[in-house]
């Protein structure tokens, strides 16, 4: 009995001892890794802004493969948000939305895993190095005085570390996989467009005579809206149905956007009615020569590519100072590429 005594003593003491001493332990704990891409630092950015190209790259993404993810809010920026559910106890259930963006330079998320009460913070830090960027990943959780807590953050770098090492490895061989065009010479932004009613006339010309085909649509239908005493909501559209990169073959539809919302039957001259895109869109700016438009289409496409977007329509360019005629000054146009 006495032995008893003195065991179950020796472990009361041991249990205050390590109670004790976890109030000495740190509440927080920080993990971080870091890595040099041969890429951009918009580059880098702009694919880790969103969630769409996560897992290509996150070291835990082949855990299991029948877990579950879903994608909420923007597609992109502050307020994206990636969910997970996973049956597998090593993946469990979660969600990482972003807090903070700040271009080429920062991104802060906040991380939830479900059973879980600590605070957990992840970021990516860009900076430019040599021709290439160092980007640091880390990530900082908060204990909130759980005991058991702060024993595992102890542990937490061992048993992250490697996985921040895989990850890093695997984003950097993504990144210098991407197109390497200069992101931030450009500026691109994601909108959100509405649905509108217009009036369109669908036609096919060649590059060299796309300023005349446009401006013959579009008198055909200004002297509509004339007849019929309506209005244009905005600057005119033309929607690119089909371009032959071979025969240089263009198929556009001449939109004009009216304030009315009800719109009376054309009678002939090729105009019909419709709709134009509602939903999510790139936008980028372009000023100068109607024919020098390709550039912006290119940054436009490397942009979706590196974000990891997938099209949802047909593009379109909108002249906000005036539709593009023979002989006219060159036109400032914003070009919108759908993506979801």
């Amino acid at each position: 009995m006495r032995v008893i005594k003195w065991l179950a003593i020796a472990m009361a003491v041991l249990i205050v001892a390590v109670i004790g001493a976890g109030f000495l332990l740190p509440d927080t704990a920080h993990v971080e890794r870091s890595i040099v891409v041969a890429t951009k630092p918009a580059t880098a950015y702009t694919a880790l802004n969103g969630f769409k190209q996560f897992n290509k790259w996150s070291p835990w993404a082949n855990l299991d493969p029948d877990a579950q993810y879903t994608l909420e809010g923007p597609l992109m920026g502050v307020g994206a948000k990636s969910s997970w559910r996973s049956e597998d106890p090593n993946v469990g259930a979660g969600s990482q939305e972003i807090l903070e963006a700040t271009p080429y330079q920062r991104i802060h998320m906040r991380l939830v895993f479900e059973g879980f009460d600590s605070e957990n913070y992840s970021t990516f830090l860009l900076a430019p190095e040599g021709e290439g960027t160092r980007i640091t990943w880390s990530y900082d959780t908060t204990f909130h005085g759980n005991l058991m807590g702060r024993y595992f953050g102890l542990m937490l770098d061992k048993m992250i570390g490697a996985d921040y090492e895989k990850g890093l490895l695997q984003l950097k061989t993504l990144l210098e996989s991407l197109p390497q065009d200069d992101l931030a010479a450009m500026p691109i932004t994601l909108v959100t467009v509405e649905s509108k009613p217009m009036a369109y006339i669908s036609g096919q010309t060649t590059a060299a005579l796309s300023e005349s085909a446009l401006d013959g649509a579009y008198q055909q239908l200004r002297a509509y809206f004339a007849a019929h005493q309506l209005n244009a909501a905005e600057p005119p559209i033309a929607i690119t149905r089909h371009f032959d990169d071979v025969t240089k073959l263009w198929n556009f539809d001449a939109v004009l956007v009216p304030l009315q919302a009800v719109l009376p039957e054309p009678n002939g001259n090729g105009i019909r009615l419709g709709r134009t895109y509602g939903g999510h869109a790139l936008r980028v700016e372009h000023a100068g020569a109607y024919n020098a438009m390709d550039a912006a289409y290119y940054r436009l496409i490397a942009y979706k590519t590196v974000a990891g977007l997938d099209d949802n329509g047909d593009s379109w360019e909108q002249y906000l100072s005036g539709a593009p005629a023979s002989g006219s000054a060159p036109p400032v146009a914003h070009i919108y590429w759908p993506v979801r």
